[in-house]
C-alpha cells in the first residue's frame, strides 16, 4: 500500500481529485479477489480524499445480466463498501462508437473479414511475429461503409470485426491488432435488440474511464501488458489532448485451494457438483457470507496481506486466522454434540432435573443462560474411547472426568447392541463437585454434553477444501446432531461458537424453526 500511495503522490495533480474506480464484469458473482480490488481502490481514494466509482463493464450481452449486477451490488452493500457513482459501459456505446469511426476515418482502424481464427493464426506468438491480414490496406471510405453495415445488423455474425491498425510485428502481442468490435446478434440486459456490435473490454476500458474522469487505474498484474493498448487508445481518439489516467498493477489475491474462475464455477454449478455461486464451499464474496465470513475478516485479510507486485500465493491459513480472530470476542458459546451417543447417570432419579446457570462468553459480558442437567444426557461419541490409549484423558471404563460447566461423572457400564456398536454408557455423578475437584484428585479430561430431555436436533454441514489435486467430490459431510435448545430460536446468519468443536453459522437460506441448519465456518484450531 505504502508504495502505491508514494507513486500516486509522485504523480498526483493536487489540483484534481483522485477518482478510482472497480469495474467488474457482470458475468457471475464476486469472489475474494474482487474483494481485494475494491479494498485497494476504494482504500486509496480515501486516503486521498477522493471518489472511488463503480462501473459494469458489460459488453459481452452473450455472458451478463441483471442477476449478476444485482448479486454484486448485493455483495458490496454487505461488504460495507459506498461508492459514489454507479456506472455502466453500456451507456457509452454510442460514443464508442462515433470513436469508432474517428479510428476509421483517421486511418486508424479497419474491418477485416479473417474469422477468429485465422485472427489469433495471422498474430503470432511470443516466439514471432504477427503478419498482416490482406484486408488491413482497405480504402477508409470502405471500412466506413463496412462498419455502418456491421452497425446495422447487415453482416452474419462472424464474418467481420472492426480491428485497430497498430503494428502486427510488436513484441507487445496485445498491440497487434487487436479487435475493437465483433457482431453479436444478441439481446442486451439493459439496450436490448438496439445493438447488433459490441465493443471489446480493451477499447471501451480506457474510453470509459476518460468519460467518468478517472484519475487512477489500479488493477491487477494481468493487465499491466494491456497498459500501451491503454494508452494507445486514449491517444489517437483524443490527440494527446487530455493526460490519460495512470495505470498501477498490483497482484492478485491467490489463496491456495480456493476457486475463482467464473467458468469452471459455473461448470461445477452445471455438474450438480456445488449448489450454486453461493456454494459455502467457494470463495465467492455470497459463499463466503453464507459459510459465516464477515465483513471485518474479509476486509482485514485484504489489509494484512498487503499490496505487493509479487504474483505469491497465499496460504489458506491466513484467511482462517482472520475469522477466528474476528469471531473469538463476539460470539456466544454453546454446546453441541456433533456425534451424540447416550449416557445414563444412574446414581440419579429418573426425572432429576437441574438448572445451571452459565455464562455465554467467559470473557466478554454476553449474559448468561440456563442449561438443563438430567438423568440422560448426550455426549459426543468422540471423547469416548472403550479401548483408550496413554494420554487419553476423556470419558472411558471406570474413569471420571468433568462435564463442562458442572459434575465430575464416571463411567460404570457400556451397553452394546447385537452388531458390537454402544448403544449407551452408564455411569454416575458425583454432584459435590460443581466447580470444584473430588478431594485429593485433580480431573484433567472436561467433554461438553447436552440434556437428552431438552436438546434440539440439528442438521451440521462440516466443509473441507474443495480443490485439492483435483474437485473433491468428499469435501460436504451432513451429520444429525444435537444442540442447546437456545439455538433454535436465532436468526439465519448468526454465529455461535460451539464448545470444544469450533464456529458455525446459521444457514442464511435453509434455518428455520423447523429446520436448524449450521455451516462449520471453522474448527477452533487449524
Amino acid at each position: 500500500m505504502i508504495k502505491i500511495i508514494k507513486e500516486i503522490t509522485n504523480r498526483i495533480m493536487f489540483k484534481k481529485i483522485i477518482i478510482t474506480r472497480f469495474s467488474p464484469e457482470p458475468n457471475g458473482c464476486l469472489h475474494i479477489g474482487h474483494v481485494k480490488a475494491i479494498w485497494v481502490n476504494y482504500s486509496l481514494s480515501k486516503y486521498f480524499n477522493g471518489k472511488c466509482y463503480i462501473r459494469f463493464d458489460d459488453t459481452n450481452p452473450i455472458k451478463e445480466n441483471n442477476i449478476y449486477i444485482n448479486s454484486v451490488l448485493e455483495d458490496i452493500h454487505w461488504l460495507g463498501y459506498k461508492f459514489h457513482n454507479i456506472y455502466y459501459a453500456s451507456n457509452y456505446f454510442n460514443k464508442l462508437y462515433e470513436w469508432a469511426l474517428l479510428l476509421i476515418k483517421k486511418g486508424n482502424a479497419y474491418v477485416d473479414d479473417l474469422s477468429i481464427t485465422e485472427i489469433k493464426k495471422y498474430r503470432g506468438d511470443f516466439k514471432s511475429f504477427g503478419y498482416n491480414s490482406p484486408y488491413r490496406n482497405r480504402s477508409i471510405k470502405d471500412n466506413i461503409f463496412l462498419f455502418k453495415k456491421m452497425y446495422k445488423g447487415f453482416v452474419k455474425e462472424g464474418n467481420k470485426v472492426l480491428r485497430a491498425k497498430i503494428d502486427m510485428k510488436s513484441k507487445n502481442i496485445n498491440l497487434r491488432d487487436p479487435i475493437m468490435y465483433r457482431i453479436i446478434n444478441v439481446y442486451h440486459y439493459r439496450t436490448g435488440n438496439k445493438w447488433k456490435i459490441y465493443p471489446s473490454y480493451d477499447f471501451t476500458h480506457g474510453q470509459s474511464d476518460i468519460l467518468e474522469g478517472i484519475t487512477h487505474s489500479i488493477c491487477t498484474l494481468e493487465f499491466e501488458n494491456n497498459r500501451k493498448l491503454y494508452q494507445w487508445f486514449i491517444k489517437n481518439i483524443l490527440n494527446n489532448k487530455l493526460k490519460y489516467p495512470k495505470q498501477i498493477e498490483f497482484s492478485r489475491m491467490n489463496i491456495n485451494y480456493s476457486l475463482t474462475s467464473k467458468r469452471k464455477i459455473k461448470l461445477l454449478i452445471d455438474k450438480k457438483i456445488i449448489c450454486g455461486w453461493d456454494d459455502p464451499r467457494l470463495s465467492t464474496v455470497s459463499g463466503m457470507r453464507r459459510r459465516g465470513y464477515t465483513p471485518s475478516s474479509l476486509n482485514k485479510l485484504c489489509k494484512i496481506t498487503g499490496i505487493t507486485r509479487s504474483n505469491n500465493i497465499i496460504d489458506i491459513n491466513m484467511q482462517y486466522y482472520v475469522i477466528r480472530s474476528d469471531l473469538e470476542n463476539k460470539v456466544s458459546r454453546v454446546m453441541c454434540v456433533i456425534n451424540p451417543i447416550k449416557l445414563v447417570l444412574t446414581n440419579l432419579i429418573v426425572d432429576y432435573e437441574e438448572l445451571i446457570n452459565v455464562r455465554n462468553h467467559p470473557f466478554i459480558e454476553m449474559g448468561t443462560r440456563s442449561l438443563f442437567f438430567n438423568r440422560e444426557i448426550w455426549i459426543d461419541l468422540n471423547d469416548f474411547n472403550s479401548s483408550p490409549k496413554k494420554k487419553f484423558f476423556r470419558l472411558s471404563l471406570g474413569t471420571k472426568v468433568r462435564l463442562r460447566h458442572s459434575y465430575i461423572i464416571k463411567c460404570k457400564k457400556i451397553i452394546y447392541l447385537k452388531n458390537k456398536k454402544i448403544k449407551e454408557i452408564q455411569g454416575i455423578v458425583y454432584l459435590n463437585t460443581k466447580n470444584k475437584n473430588l478431594e485429593g484428585k485433580k480431573i484433567k479430561g472436561v467433554i461438553h454434553w447436552v440434556s437428552v430431555k431438552h436438546g434440539v436436533k440439528v442438521e451440521i454441514r462440516h466443509y473441507k477444501n474443495l480443490l485439492k489435486n483435483n474437485i473433491n467430490k468428499n469435501s460436504l459431510k451432513i451429520t444429525k446432531s444435537i444442540c442447546e435448545p437456545i439455538l433454535d430460536n436465532i436468526k439465519p446468519e448468526t454465529k455461535v461458537q460451539f464448545e470444544r468443536v469450533g464456529y458455525f453459522c446459521a444457514d442464511r437460506y435453509d434455518y428455520n424453526k423447523n429446520n436448524l441448519v449450521f455451516n462449520k465456518i471453522i474448527s477452533l484450531k487449524t
